[in-house]
This record gives C-alpha cells, sequence and structure tokens, in this order.
C-alpha cells in the first residue's frame, strides 16, 4: 500500500486555497476508485456536505445498479472512504480539537498543471 499524504488541517486548508483559491465551492477532489473529479458545490447542492472529499458523489446520485466502483470509467460511483476500503490518499490530522483523523481524496492534481500551462 502507497504511504499517505499526511497533512494537518491548517496544511490541508492551504493547500486547497493554493490550489483552487478562496472559494471552497470550487476546491476539486477525485474519487480514488473511480476517477471522477468533483468541486465541493457538487457535494453540496446534494446536501452531503459532510461527505465532501471522503466518499464519492455517486453515492448520493447514481442508483446503486448504475455504479462504477473500482472501475476507473469516470464515474461517479458508489465508494464511501470510510468503510472497509479505505482508498483516499490523503490524511488529514485535526490536533487543534482532540488528535482526530480522517483520510480524504487527492486534490485534482491536473487542474493546477493544467492552469499553469495556460497561464504560462
Amino acid at each position: 500500500m502507497d504511504k499517505k499524504i499526511v497533512y494537518t488541517r491548517e496544511e490541508w486548508l492551504a493547500e486547497s486555497v493554493r490550489r483552487f483559491g478562496e472559494d471552497v465551492n470550487n476546491w476539486r477532489f477525485i474519487c480514488p476508485s473511480c476517477g471522477y473529479i468533483a468541486r465541493v458545490k457538487e457535494w453540496r447542492d446534494l446536501d452531503a456536505h459532510n461527505s465532501t472529499a471522503i466518499s464519492c458523489i455517486g453515492r448520493y446520485t447514481n442508483p446503486p445498479s448504475k455504479q462504477t466502483i473500482f472501475s476507473k470509467t469516470g464515474g461517479p460511483c458508489n465508494y464511501a472512504g470510510y468503510g472497509l476500503f479505505k482508498l483516499n490518499p490523503i490524511k488529514v490530522v485535526t490536533k487543534e480539537d482532540d488528535g482526530s483523523e480522517h483520510d480524504s481524496f487527492a486534490f485534482d492534481w491536473a487542474y493546477e498543471e493544467t492552469k499553469e500551462k495556460n497561464n504560462g
């Protein structure tokens, strides 16, 4: 298993802002199961904000028979990062509270690369 990237909550928030700007709705994350790239706004629009960057939005939009779990077809799928298979590659440690931690989807790495190419 690959090692997880570990951020404190503050580091994770700062990295999100650096990559995508101040508007949280525009932050983008990749489902590790199907590869679907979702913006925070999509989770909020589905009233699934507690699952942002933890579970794929297909868990809230797709009928169960249409899921594309582990297929890397672009999804969305029914993957839940808090279930049996913990594929989320980022660990966020919340030290200022109780030291709890949770796993998160990866940032949409390609978004920043594309933005840099277009601006450069």
